[in-house]
């Protein structure tokens, strides 16, 4: 099969879908790999190092969507690719059209077939695409939340850790899955004082384990209006496969936070978990409301592209080697993660959290 990589056309995205290791093995499968030129620039990978492996390079994002059958990104089309969505193209990569409805109705009017990396689910429902860069995210959102703390930035002016006999910043993590593991993570290594609220006590307890002195809480309206008032930086991390993620997070609960707090929102790619969530971009990546700090960047991974695409590219690679191998029906009979990841098929929606949320209709994949 002939798999194409673009360079990524998101603001400030540097990310790689495919590392010269991973497209030598797909070349070494027998497939043909074509690059677009600079595509990997922004992660360390040269085009020589491409070529090296047996890749083609292409001049333009053009020569890349027009001249192969399997399209292998990171982020969501860009606008600027409809014009190349053809009904007898597969498309891999992180796609959220739950918060995307002009992306889904791109995808839906050429009846490309797509397939989405945050929905692909393997048996036990784990979510192997989306855990690296949940875990980035994370990480990242209480390094860029501790930077706008800073008053420089127009924060408050609190140090996470502390010093002396001034205590250190406060800490409230929404949701206690991958990235609020790794953000809790984060602030307790900082040595920050941390709070975690989730609706699953099985969480809550397994995070309690690995970073004593945390304080952990049952999330409800009421905990989560008191926890807003007792922090310094609030990470949003509540994640609902497919579907767009509840506005769990009130416009009292931002006001609650006061002036000069930080309010990261790791949902933004689902379409945030606040009221006054909206997404931002790398280059121009905070607003305030109530006067509270506002950070909404989609694509929070790009900041460490080297480390990202590493890191994905590891997890996708099996998954575009199945595709490249079996083609789209073969990969969604034999593979039921291929078959969760299905999200657009010939002009019809087949995943039901994402239909739902687009308010379109759902066709389930077997049929």
């Amino acid at each position: 099969m002939h798999i194409g990589v673009p360079r990524e056309r998101k603001t400030l995205e540097k990310r790689v879908a495919i590392t010269p290791e991973g497209a030598g093995q797909l070349v070494q499968r027998g497939h043909a790999v074509l690059i677009e030129t600079s595509a990997g620039d922004g992660s360390g990978f040269s085009d020589d190092d491409y070529r090296a492996v047996g890749c083609k390079i292409a001049k333009t994002l053009g020569d890349v969507w027009n001249n192969v059958e399997l399209l292998v990104k990171v982020k969501e089309p860009d606008p600027s690719e409809f014009e190349f969505f053809r009904a007898d193209l597969l498309l891999f990569d992180f796609l959220h059209l739950a918060s995307l409805p002009e992306v889904a109705k791109a995808l839906l009017a050429k009846k490309v077939t797509a397939f989405a990396y945050e929905t692909l689910q393997t048996p036990n429902r784990r979510l192997p695409l989306l855990e690296p860069m949940s875990e980035v995210a994370g990480k990242l959102s209480v390094l860029n939340g501790s930077y706008f703390l800073l008053s420089q930035n127009g924060g408050r002016g609190v140090l996470l850790g502390g010093a002396g006999a001034a205590p250190p910043g406060r800490v409230m993590v929404v949701g206690a899955g991958i990235a609020g593991r790794a953000a809790c993570s984060t602030a307790h290594g900082m040595g920050a004082a941390v709070s975690v609220y989730d609706i699953s006590n099985e969480k809550l307890s397994a995070l309690r384990d690995d970073f004593p002195g945390i304080e952990t809480v049952i999330s409800t309206p009421e905990s989560l209006m008191r926890g807003c008032s007792q922090t310094d930086l609030l990470i949003g991390a509540v994640l609902v496969p497919g579907a767009a993620t509840p506005k769990i997070i009130t416009r009292e609960m931002i006001r609650a936070i006061g002036p000069r707090g930080v309010f990261v929102d790791i949902s933004i790619d689902q379409g945030g978990c606040a009221v006054t969530s909206k997404p931002t971009t790398l280059d121009n990546p905070t607003y305030e409301v109530d006067g509270v700090i506002h950070y909404g960047v989609c694509n929070m991974p790009a900041q460490t592209p080297r480390t990202s695409t590493m890191a994905l590219a590891a997890q996708t690679l099996p998954y575009v080697a199945l595709l490249a191998d079996l083609g789209a029906a073969k990969a969604i009979h034999q593979s039921s993660e291929m078959k969760a990841a299905l999200t657009c098929f010939d002009g019809k929606l087949t995943n039901k959290p994402t239909a739902e949320a687009l308010g379109i209709a759902y066709s389930a994949p077997a049929a």
